[in-house]
């Protein structure tokens, strides 16, 4: 009898281990395979057994995540859909930030409402710029989350957004966010060619020649020391050690080279990642399509 009680016991564990939210599964799935509609069914189906408040929470910020990236992956022409899967995302983070306030519902909210703006336009994106805003500050300055992803979402949204007095937009501190972007990637998600990409097209708009650079990071680099917040630091973040660093894709120092000698130099150590990697995902393989093609036309 008293076997079989253990034995029901064990059995009743496991399958409680069985059906609990496993975050890792979602995230393992999300980023390293790639299969959001495989993702986006699991994190339904927890959902619907979830009783914990903090555990839905975890649940609804990663169905926010997964509805943004196949809203992503919708044609560019059909609007009307694209806006229902980018605002199911922002309702989904707002219900997870309802629950238990977290940096990465407020992180994905703000993803929302800037793709959402991006797909509308110009004049729409003006208007959910300051919202976008005050979440990613949240997730930076609230929460203290040094976050690859919401260093990109700043250094994309201050790139494209015009300057004063229409909105905030500043393009050198767009690639300041960047470059903290690009420096705090986490290893197990990818080798996020984007953020090469990016940078690199900012750095090649810019077009600084190695003299005005070390200037400039001069200058940069008594703002950088000077801020204590971490997102008003990080807008010199370019300057932190006055263009006399050597980035990891680099085997020089800022101070000597152009802006347009280091958009190449990312985009090659780009390409020699992607070629290193045994098996990449579909995206990255478009990606590196896109960084040969970018290399062709400024080589």
């Amino acid at each position: 009898m008293k076997r079989l009680l253990l034995a029901t016991l064990a059995v009743f564990m496991a399958a409680s281990l069985f059906s609990a939210f496993n975050p890792d599964y979602s995230d393992y799935t999300f980023y390293v395979e790639e299969d959001f509609q495989k993702d986006k069914t699991y994190l339904e189906e927890a959902l619907a057994e979830a009783q914990d408040p903090s555990e839905k929470s975890q649940i609804l910020w990663r169905l926010s995540r997964v509805e943004l990236t196949l809203g992503d992956q919708l044609p560019e022409d059909d609007k009307d859909a694209r806006f229902a899967a980018y605002e199911k995302a922002e309702e989904l983070a707002i219900e997870s930030i309802e629950l238990e306030p977290n940096a990465d519902a407020y992180h994905w909210k703000s993803s929302a409402l800037g793709r959402w703006g991006q797909t509308k336009g110009p004049l729409d994106s003006l208007g959910k710029a300051p919202g976008m805003l005050d979440d990613v500050l949240m997730v930076i300055d609230h929460f203290g989350y040094d976050y690859t992803d919401s260093w990109y979402v700043l250094g994309v949204l201050y790139n494209q957004l015009p300057g004063w007095p229409l909105s905030f937009g500043d393009k050198n501190y767009a690639i300041s966010y960047m470059r903290r972007s690009l420096d705090t990637r986490i290893a197990e998600r990818g080798i996020y060619l984007t953020l090469f990409q990016e940078l690199s097209d900012q750095l090649y708009d810019r077009n600084w020649n190695a003299k005005k650079r070390t200037k400039e990071f001069a200058k940069m680099h008594d703002s950088y020391e000077e801020n204590t917040v971490l997102s008003e630091k990080m807008k010199y973040y370019e300057g932190a050690e006055a263009g006399k660093n050597k980035p990891f894709y680099s085997t020089v120092a800022l101070n000597d080279i152009s802006d347009r000698q280091e958009a190449v130099m990312l985009l090659r150590y780009a390409e020699a990642l992607y070629k290193a990697k045994k098996n990449p995902l579909p995206s990255e393989t478009e990606k590196y399509k896109e960084i040969l093609a970018r290399l062709a036309e400024i080589t």
